[in-house]
C-alpha cells in the first residue's frame, strides 16, 4: 500500500523556536508555549497525555515556521523499528519515531500500520487515531 496524504491537520500551530526541519514525518506534541508544537516523547502508563502524540509532522518546519500537523486520517510516518508488521498498534518512542506498541507493554498508540517496516528509519503509512483520541494497549 502506498496511499498517503488523506489526513486532516490542526489550524494555526508552529514549531517551537529551535524548530522541528529535522523531524519531518515524527510524532509532535504540544508545547509549554502556546500555539507551537515540540517533538513528542514515549508515553505509557505512567507519563502524563500532555507528553505523548498529539499528531504527526508532515513537513519540516524551521523555528517559528508553520507546522502541517496530521491528527487523523491516512499519513506517513518515519519509524524506529524493522519488526512492524502490517496491523500492528504504533506508539511514541523516545524519539518521537513510530514503534511497535505490544499490548503487554501498556504503552499507549497513536496509529495503526498500513504498511510494513523493512529497516530502522523506513517511512511507513499508518492510519492515525485522532489525536486525543490515543488508546491504551
Amino acid at each position: 500500500m502506498t496511499a498517503s496524504g488523506i489526513y486532516d491537520t490542526f489550524f494555526n500551530l508552529k514549531a517551537n523556536s529551535t524548530g522541528l526541519a529535522s523531524k519531518q514525518y515524527t510524532f509532535v506534541r504540544l508545547a509549554s508555549t502556546a500555539g507551537q508544537v515540540v517533538s513528542a516523547a514515549a508515553l505509557n502508563s505512567t507519563t502524563a497525555l500532555t507528553y505523548g502524540p498529539m499528531g504527526i509532522l508532515m513537513n519540516a518546519p524551521a523555528g517559528n515556521e508553520e507546522a502541517e500537523v496530521a491528527f487523523a486520517g491516512i499519513a506517513k510516518l518515519k519509524v524506529s523499528t524493522s519488526t512492524i508488521i502490517i496491523g500492528d498498534h504504533i506508539a511514541s518512542d523516545a524519539n518521537a519515531l513510530g514503534a511497535e506498541a505490544a499490548r503487554t507493554d501498556n504503552t499507549a498508540f497513536a496509529a495503526v500500520a498500513l504498511q510494513a517496516s523493512t529497516a530502522a528509519n523506513d517511512i511507513i503509512t499508518v492510519l492515525l487515531n485522532g489525536g486525543s483520541n490515543i488508546q491504551r494497549t
